[in-house]
């Protein structure tokens, strides 16, 4: 699991027919220190999560397709949970 902010909307004219109707957005990723680590991943959103938003980003591709019901996505990335406050 890991910590990201989402910076922004994922568009994609073409995709697996699992993820129709989900959003995917674009996470920046922070490490432990708080600092952005790499560049920004996509994941599918299952919870309505928006632009600014802190949130939990699971990288494991069965809960994926476990919430898409599909055995056959491609899906790996989802937003797991959303962080209401942190303790600084």
């Amino acid at each position: 699991m890991l910590s990201a902010v989402v910076v922004g909307h994922a568009v994609s004219t073409v995709k697996h027919p699992s993820m129709d109707g989900y959003k995917l957005l674009l996470c920046q990723v922070f490490g432990g220190d708080g600092k952005e680590s790499g560049t920004p991943i996509v994941a599918l959103d299952f919870l309505g999560a928006g632009i600014g938003q802190r949130v939990f980003v699971s990288t494991d591709g069965i809960g994926a397709r476990t919430m898409l019901g599909d055995n056959t996505s491609p899906a790996r990335m989802y937003i797991q949970g959303l962080i209401d406050e942190t303790s600084d």
